[in-house]
């Protein structure tokens, strides 16, 4: 197994790409996030809208998951092949000012959904609290190597691909 050093504007570029198509094809379907507080761990599919490498989800405000972020906002999702490590930060209400990022978003990505359900579901509810989910690492399949995985470190502003099939073993891919 190697380490190769990637370019990280043209990995971030793909990755973005990729979270763009998985939301066309209904990420919200494949999009899971865990979420943590002491010993207990829990995973629930979510819709992700994302934005950038920013995703955005929304929850009613007396989930289970509210609970844990605000104990432990460090998080975990998976929406297709890819991998996420990043912080959750709880924004309020979708329809809140400063949550105009997030609208225009669901808008641009899934217009109909939107205007038919998501929208009024907003507006007649008060209890919904905005998730936005801050990435620190991102890893998934190579596109061009088969038993090879791409990282994009976010916060070292890093990017690496991880041939071979012991991944595990790879400096990027530890702590």
């Amino acid at each position: 197994m190697s380490q190769l050093d990637l370019s990280y504007e043209d990995l971030e570029k793909a990755m973005i790409n990729e979270l763009d198509k998985l939301c066309d094809e209904g990420l919200y379907k494949r999009g899971i996030l865990a979420t943590s507080k002491g010993d207990h761990v829990t995973a629930r599919r979510m819709r992700f809208i994302p934005h950038g490498l920013t995703l955005y989800a929304w929850t009613d405000t007396r989930t289970k998951k509210i609970e844990q972020i605000k104990a432990n906002p460090n998080i975990a999702v998976v929406a297709g092949f890819i991998q996420i490590e990043g912080k959750a930060l709880l924004m309020g209400h979708p329809l809140n000012e400063e949550n105009t990022e997030y609208i225009k978003a669901y808008k641009r990505k899934l217009p109909d959904i939107y205007e038919n359900v998501e929208k009024s579901t907003f507006e007649n509810s008060s209890e919904i609290e905005l998730i936005k989910i801050v990435p620190r690492k991102i890893s998934m399949p190579s596109l061009e190597n088969t038993f090879s995985m791409d990282i994009l470190d976010i916060n070292k502003k890093e990017a690496f691909r991880l041939v071979g099939s012991d991944w595990v073993e790879a400096p990027a891919y530890r702590e």
